[in-house]
This record gives structure tokens, sequence and C-alpha cells, in this order.
């Protein structure tokens, strides 16, 4: 997978749409990764230096100009001496995220202490059966194969750690801390693996919530997204990071259009790394380095 797809001075879309992996290999993929996420924690506990990647969404032309422009792990990049996490949302929207969904996988397999995945609100069936993931499933694997591949992605997802923490300092996800989210533990207290459907007020905030609009915008306001989701203002993050003795949250979730957002005084940035989002939005697409705390 890893010399087929990792190539980012000459990487291609496939002319022909039909994808290089059938359910079998789709299937021991999974079960690979799978077999990592189980033995890691909730929230895991990483080391600068690391590049930190937002949102990728099927963009894997993204993904590849990203690694060729500032580095791309492998033995002949940069993984000896720097990390990778990614904060979710890697399927739905884009043409490739086949591609995307399974180089990630590949090389946490390779890589396992420097490769770091964590939830995206995407990464659940009900969301990407209405995206696009599902239907790129069965366009380019057939019907059996993809529905079968669609299922058995969804599965590991459900394992998916859902926060990071950087050298104590730092806490990454993909959403926001809502209007639950208090203390660290109540993340790590969350057991694996867990559907969208399991009724976590925490989980549905860790991967759906948003700052407001700006620092001026305080508490907690109803959220466009959705019936019983919310924006949280800059008093929230302050006193997150406070309770927590952190410093910094790093999220995704939404298109910014220079692909880096500061909001509660640089106490949280937003990260997206798709650029022609849904066809209309253009970003800067970004990742973030952390050097050494």
């Amino acid at each position: 997978v890893i010399s087929t797809l990792l190539r980012p001075r000459n990487w291609k879309p496939p002319a022909n749409r039909r994808f290089f992996l059938d359910s079998y290999e789709v299937g021991e993929l999974c079960y690979a990764a799978e077999q990592i996420f189980l033995h890691e924690p909730t929230v895991l506990q990483l080391r600068a230096p690391i590049k930190v990647f937002g949102d990728l969404h099927g963009q894997f032309g993204d993904l590849m100009r990203l690694f060729d422009e500032y580095g791309y792990p492998s033995t002949a990049g940069d993984i000896t001496y720097i990390d990778y996490l990614f904060l979710g949302d890697y399927v739905d929207r884009g043409q490739h995220s086949l591609e995307t969904i399974t180089l990630l996988l590949a090389l946490k397999i390779q890589y396992p202490e420097n490769i770091h995945l964590i939830r995206g609100n995407h990464e659940a069936a009900d969301i990407n059966a209405l995206f696009g993931f599902r239907i790129e499933c069965i366009e380019r694997m057939g019907e059996n194969d993809g529905i079968w591949a669609w299922t058995r992605f969804n599965q590991l997802f459900n394992h998916l750690p859902l926060a990071a923490i950087i050298e104590k300092k730092i806490i990454c996800m993909h959403g926001g801390i809502g209007r639950s989210i208090h203390l660290v533990e109540q993340i790590e207290k969350i057991e694996r693996p867990i559907t969208m459907d399991a009724g976590s007020l925490v989980l549905m905030d860790l991967l759906w919530s948003d700052p407001t609009e700006n620092d001026s915008v305080e508490g907690l306001r109803p959220n466009a997204r959705g019936p019983g989701l919310v924006t949280f203002g800059p008093d929230r993050v302050s006193d997150f990071c406070k309770k927590n003795k952190l410093q910094l949250i790093i999220r995704a979730h939404e298109c910014v259009m220079d692909g880096f957002e500061r909001f509660a005084q640089g106490q949280l940035i937003t990260l997206f790394s798709a650029t022609n989002y849904c066809g209309k939005i253009f970003s800067s697409t970004l990742y973030f380095l952390l050097g050494n705390c």
C-alpha cells in the first residue's frame, strides 16, 4: 500500500477509478491497524517535535502536496525524527477517501509509534453514508466488496483514539470542548469501541462542537450544525486550559480560509488541511509543526 500510494512527487489520480485493493486486503489492513488502536489509550500522550494535520476529507492530492513540500513519513523522509498527528475527517466529500484512509492506516501499521490518528465526526457510519464515502466504496470496489469494505472501515473507526496531549501542554481534538467537557479525565473514561448513537454527550461535544464566531462572544450558543450542538466561547477555553494545566487547544472540524485560525487570544487554534473544500472554498493547505516544547 505504502509503495503504491506514498508518492509525494508523482502521484496522479488513477485513470481507471477502480480501487487497487479488494475487500480481503482491506480487511487485512483494518485488522492489523485495529490491533494497534486496541492497545492505545483514548487520550494519546505524545512528544514533540510533531506535525499536526487538520481535516483531509478524501483530498489525497492535498496530502501528497503537503508531504512533497514539507517532508513525508518514511525513512527517506523525516519519520526518524518527527511524529505525525492527524485530527480526523479522513473521508467524505473528496474524490479519494479510499486512498487517504488506506495510506494513513498502512503508515500507522509501519510506524505505530510515530503516526497517530484520532477520530473526527465523519469517522461514523451514519455520517459517511451520506457524504460520499459509502458511494465511493461501492463505485470503486463494486457493490458487494464496496459495502463490505465500508462497513469494515466503520468498525475500525469505532476504535480510534479521541484526543491527544503533546508534552503535557497542548491538547488536540477534532471538534471542541462544547458544554460538557471540563476535565481531560472525562475523555479518558470513554470506553472504546464506541458508536455515535451511544448517547455520550462528551463524544458529541468532542467531535461536533465549534468555537463561537469571535472572542467577544462568550458562554455557550446554539450551533447551526444541528439540534443539541453548541458553540463555546473564549471563557470556556480559558477555564478548560486552566483546570487541566494546559496551554493550548488545537482542533480541526471547520474550514478556515487560510487553513489556520486563532481564537481565545491564541489559546485555541483551528487547522484545516483540505483545499477547494466542497468545490467552493479555497484554504491554504496547512499543517502545524510543534518543535520541542
